[in-house]
């Protein structure tokens, strides 16, 4: 999972990541992949998928408080990626292991 940290650093300092529900949903632009961490709400994770599904993105899970370690922010559940290549090697990482 550690792989993955550096593509997300990438695309923060890149300002191509979006974090929370409230900002995913206000994408105009189709994200390249979505990451919710596994202590998210169920309602949250209802809405998420559904809007995943809609737009035809991943919406893949990490291990509960990776997305908070990882970014160094405080209490961060969803991230959304919307660099294709960044987007790409992370699903590529999460969906091999």
């Amino acid at each position: 999972m550690a792989a993955i940290d550096s593509y997300l650093g990438f695309a923060v300092r890149a300002n191509k990541a979006v974090f929370g529900l409230e900002c995913l949903l206000r994408l105009k632009k189709t994200p390249a992949v979505v990451i919710y961490d596994a202590s998210l709400g169920a309602s949250a994770k209802r809405k998420a998928q559904f809007f995943c599904q809609k737009a035809g993105v991943e919406f893949l899970p990490v291990e509960e408080g990776y997305l908070s370690a990882t970014l160094k922010r405080n209490n961060v559940k969803i991230v959304a990626v919307s660099d294709e290549s960044l987007g790409n090697q992370i699903k590529r990482i999460l969906t091999s292991d």
